[in-house]
């Protein structure tokens, strides 16, 4: 089996084993706080922070954060899309409690 399609079928399952362990966090202040932190130092260069919308990357328009909270996906999937690379998102290295931290504040923009 090809390495890309290794990937497809084996992300899924560790983004499944991940959210058993990130549906025990709770969303508190702080988290959210840390949250727009990690956002403003890692995504701002091309998400927006203020709800207008975000620049665009080869010709893909990408959403604030606001338009990503709108999408109403779980807390689960904002972590496994966040945690997997895809085009044309930059693969941005940052620690699983930043992963965690960042969702939390991008679910309380709902």
């Amino acid at each position: 089996m090809c390495t890309g399609r290794l990937l497809r079928h084996i992300l899924p399952l560790i983004a499944q084993f991940i959210a058993v362990g990130f549906a025990a966090q709770a969303q508190t202040e702080s988290s959210i706080l840390r949250g727009q932190e990690v956002a403003q130092r890692a995504c701002v260069g091309c998400h927006a922070m203020d709800g207008t919308q975000g620049g665009s990357i080869q010709g893909l328009v990408v959403p604030s954060f606001r338009a990503i909270a709108g999408q109403n996906w779980s807390a689960e999937r904002l972590q496994a899309f966040i945690m997997t690379p895809h085009r044309p998102m930059p693969a941005t290295p940052l620690p699983l409690s930043d992963v965690r931290d960042l969702v939390d504040y991008i679910v309380s923009l709902r």
